[in-house]
Order: C-alpha cells, then structure tokens, then sequence
C-alpha cells in the first residue's frame, strides 16, 4: 500500500504531532520520515493499546521499508503480528513480512516465508491478502521444484496444490486467470487430461474475454484425451465470438 494512503486512524486519531498538530502521514508525504517515526512510536508509547497502534506499526513498518531498514521493518511487522494478530491489518502484515523474508539474506528465507504466506492463507483466508499469499507461495514452489504428497495423485509439484487452491476458493482473484492456466499446465504434464480440460474451462467460465483461446483447449482436450464429445461440446459452445477459433468451434458443433 503506498504510503500516503495508510489507514484513516493514523491521520485523525492520537497519532498528530504535538508540533502544529501535524500527522504522521502529512510527514511521510514530505518525505519526513524520521519526524514521522518519532510521532508514531511517541504515541505507541503513550497509547500502546489504542485502537489505532495496528496501525502505527503498519505505517511504522512501511517506512522502514522506504528507508531501506528491512531489518528494522521485518521486526515492526513481527510485534505487530504478536500483539494485534486479530486485527484487520494482521493479514497484511503477516504478508509483507513473508516478502521481506524472501527477499532477505536467511539461509531458510525460502522455507521461513514459505511458512509465513501459508499462514496468511490459513489464518486469515477471508483476507484479500489469500490469493495473494497463494500466489507468492506457488511461485516459490515452482522455483524451488518443491513436491508434496497429495492424497488422489501421490507426489506432484507443490505449486500445483497452492493454484488448486487459488482457483477453487479465488476463482476472480487478480492472478487468478494465469493459476487456472498454470494449473491446467500442470496437469497436462501430469497426463491428467481430464483435469487440464476443467481446468482450461473454469478459466473460460470466470474469464470470457481471456486471450488463451481457453474454451478451446478445454474442448479439445476433452475431445481427443478424455474422449467425451459432450464435454467437448459444452466447451465448444464456450468458445466467443472474437476468438480466431470461432469458426471452427462452429463446424465442431455442427
């Protein structure tokens, strides 16, 4: 989130300066961020359990960020995790904090905040940070060639299970239409055609204008792997208009 739009509390609450009445966000903006510092942890040590000091450590945190202090930020967002964890602003924290680990120079940083973005899913997965967090794990997965045991096809790629999971609980999330065709991907490799078909079609279904020709490649699967001509069909009828396999979808239902 960028800096200058942190959470209302922080510009109307405790958190103005004693100096003019100044926020800490006007501060930020001007690019003040040691003055904002000093408001923000005057006021965390006036009102440590005020409704607003999630929020002062989030904007806390965000500014060591801008400074470069990764160190100083990852620390802002731990203490805000072990004392405000139920708070609106825990997922997001809990996810920023995962970022900087992966970005970090630990030893375990791919494992650490491996754990770290499973828990955003886990814990908070009414959050818009969930399919956020699945999507930085996925790829991480991916990088890592990570595997796991799934409980239908034994040992497959980890990542795989992280997009199942998007596509299932997120289907429009932003990114959501690349998991359905990585996933699809995925399984094609695995020779579950049937799987890369639906897979392919749930893409078609949420998103029409996709520019993958994904209602095709559903149908076609399904026609020559899985051998069901009725699936085939329905995936065919998917196809739009704009798409350069139109006609040809046409002729197949004909």
């Amino acid at each position: 989130m960028p800096l200058s739009s942190e959470p209302q509390s922080i510009r109307t609450r405790s958190e103005e300066s004693e100096e003019g009445g100044v926020p800490p966000s006007a501060k930020v903006d001007a690019s003040l961020f040691d003055q904002a510092l000093s408001d923000l942890k005057a006021t965390l040590a006036r009102h440590p359990g005020s409704a607003s000091a999630p929020d002062a450590y989030m904007l806390i945190a965000r500014i060591h960020e801008r400074q470069g202090q990764l160190d100083d930020a990852m620390a802002s967002y731990v203490e805000l995790r072990s004392k405000f964890g139920a708070t609106p602003v825990a997922p997001e924290a809990t996810f920023r904090l995962a970022d900087l680990t992966s970005r970090s120079k630990r030893d375990d940083r791919d494992r650490a905040s491996l754990v770290l973005f499973d828990e955003v899913v886990m814990r908070y997965p009414n959050s818009p940070w969930a399919p956020r967090a699945l999507l930085r794990k996925a790829a991480i997965e991916d990088r890592t060639k990570l595997r796991v045991a799934d409980a239908t096809m034994g040992s497959v790629p980890a990542a795989l299970v992280s997009y199942r999971l998007l596509t299932s609980a997120y289907p429009t999330a932003d990114g959501a239409e690349g998991a359905f065709a990585t996933l699809a991907g995925l399984y094609d490799d695995l020779k579950r055609y049937e799987l890369a078909a639906d897979a392919w079609e749930q893409l078609a279904t949420h998103f029409p204008a996709n520019s993958r020709d994904a209602a095709w490649r559903a149908a076609d699967l399904y026609e020559k792997r899985v051998r069901n001509m009725e699936k085939a069909k329905a995936a065919y009828a998917l196809v739009p208009a704009n798409s350069r396999r139109y006609e040809d979808a046409q002729k197949k239902l004909r």
